[in-house]
């Protein structure tokens, strides 16, 4: 296999790979929301600082998932797009 075929075989399984871990992280996202959800129902309207604290810390990590997901899917496009090119 020449040098140039290792490196678009590279490229497809870095491509696939990242691909499936974006998904997971998708799915996970979406579990995670409606996790979220119902701890900030059962917190309800609570005035305790620490109670916001927990919905806060949740609803940033959950947007750090979605980040995550998106520069995956965008590194697993590029990777993908630059093995068809050569």
């Amino acid at each position: 296999m020449s040098e140039l075929q290792r490196l678009k075989s590279s490229l497809d399984g870095i491509a696939n790979s990242t691909k499936q871990v974006a998904s997971g992280l998708e799915s996970f996202k979406s579990k995670f929301g409606t996790q979220i959800s119902q701890v900030q129902s059962s917190i309800g309207g609570s005035a305790q600082r620490k109670d916001q604290e927990v919905i806060q810390a949740l609803q940033a990590a959950q947007k750090q998932v979605e980040s995550a997901s998106q520069a995956l899917q965008q590194a697993a496009q590029t990777a993908s797009n630059y093995g068809r090119s050569i």
